[in-house]
């Protein structure tokens, strides 16, 4: 087997070779180039002791000397080279209280997690592969390296990885590293949650209906509150992920003829992560989502916004919007609404784009609406009307706090009446109101 090995990471395997040492590529980018897929990143592993890599490298970081992992800086980009190593006992299910370091590849090889993630490859020797991952990558089975047991006590915070893994890879579990997730679930309660909600955002990512998982192991009663994730909203964020992957995968995303693929564009997907959160706990008041946020250490940023798009998700006062009532005016009264608590467009849209994605209608439809507003310029917001609180005072119009309810009367005047929107008319309007 040949894997293409990225120019950076093949000139420093190259030059710890020369130098008389092993290296190897290893763990994800292995894997994904088997895959055929874009290694976000390039690890290395070696024979070379840190003092080693650093005597051959000009530009190095000592980052986990201790682990043996030194970052090689070429070009500007950081790889990391790590010694091959045995670990010692894992008394926190975190760290390991000793790393002795190796000359064996195998011996790296079968501490790691699963073996998808345990194989090593270098145009020299080829893919090394004791534990069968490529077997299992075939197979599309995320399997422990060795004893399950083992693996899970050294570090619970695997258990989630493993969901994260079958979430991203679309893989199933082994039957035998499942049985083992379900024994030791309990052991969770000593990971930091920190770690775990890193975990529980990658699984949301790449695929919602994994957290069927969470539910099946029974974490989700200490976890979130009690709360396990219903399956209504498992599907909803699950149909938003299809669509995303749908839009990035192809040019546009077609629905029924209507086109709304730049929702979901690379561009646009800054809250991606925000929506499915917000839907994944569609099942629960927005009071006990924001306690569950913060519990999870959420910043306040991620916490607002999820709230936000939450709120509104809940909020009945709109499931009467289907496709057959949905035009431009229902639609900027909806914006109006909407926008007087997310000052944000993209913001905005997600929220709307919750309450179809949960009533299951034409997407579609409802965003050629959205967009051809604001492309067109259309008013749903008092900042978009043509006069503002300083041109009622000066025509000595109203003042206090009519001013606010006179804007208001004159939005939804606008909101009905698209055309209406021009200050002297505006202007009239509103001294008729008071007259």
């Amino acid at each position: 087997m040949l894997i293409k090995i990225e120019k950076g990471a093949k000139y420093i395997i190259e030059k710890i070779i020369e130098s008389g040492f092993e290296a190897f590529i290893v763990g994800g980018c292995v894997r994904d180039s088997i895959m055929g897929r874009k290694p976000n990143d390039w690890d290395i592993t070696t024979s070379a002791k840190p003092q080693d890599i650093m005597s051959i490298f000009k530009k190095t970081i000592p980052t986990g000397i201790a682990h043996g992992t030194v970052t090689v800086m070429i070009d500007k980009v950081g790889y990391e080279v790590t010694t091959y190593r045995i670990d010692g006992e894992y008394s926190d299910m975190r760290r390991p209280e000793s790393v002795k370091f190796s000359d064996n590849i195998i011996d790296d090889l079968s501490r790691r997690d699963f073996t998808v993630n345990a194989m090593a490859y270098n145009d020299k020797k080829g893919l090394i592969d004791i534990f069968g991952g490529l077997d299992d990558i075939n197979k599309k089975k995320i399997r422990c390296v060795g004893n399950p047991e083992l693996r899970f006590n050294e570090d619970a915070l695997r258990i989630i990885r493993a969901i994260r893994f079958s979430a991203k890879l679309g893989f199933s579990i082994d039957d035998n590293t499942y049985k083992s997730m379900l024994k030791n679930a309990d052991n969770i309660k000593k990971v930091s949650i920190e770690r775990i909600t890193s975990e529980f955002e990658g699984i949301i990512k790449y695929s919602p209906c994994a957290l069927t998982i969470l539910n099946e192991l029974g974490v989700c009663k200490w976890l979130f509150d009690g709360f396990d994730f219903s399956e209504e909203s498992i599907t909803n964020a699950q149909n938003i992920i299809n669509i995303y992957k749908k839009t990035n995968t192809d040019d546009t995303y077609i629905n029924e003829n209507y086109e709304f693929g730049d929702i979901f564009s690379i561009e646009n997907a800054k809250y991606i992560n925000v929506l499915t959160r917000a839907v994944c706990f569609g099942h629960i008041d927005n009071y006990i989502l924001i306690n569950i946020l913060r519990k999870l250490r959420y910043s306040n940023k991620d916490i607002v916004n999820t709230k936000k798009i939450h709120s509104i998700y809940l909020n009945e006062k709109y499931d009467a919007l289907s496709d057959e009532n949905i035009n431009k005016n229902t639609m900027r009264v909806m914006m109006k609404e909407i926008m007087r608590d997310l000052e944000d467009i993209l913001l905005s849209k997600y929220a709307i784009y919750s309450k179809f994605i949960k009533k299951n209608q034409n997407l579609g439809l409802c965003f050629a609406i959205f967009n051809d507003i604001i492309e067109s310029g259309e008013c749903f917001s008092i900042s978009h009307l043509q006069i503002n609180g300083r041109d009622v005072i000066e025509n000595d119009i109203a003042k206090g706090p009519e001013i606010g309810e006179l804007l208001n009367y004159l939005l939804d005047y606008v909101i009905k009446n698209p055309k209406a929107n021009k200050k002297e008319e505006l202007l009239n309007l509103a001294r008729n109101r008071y007259n």
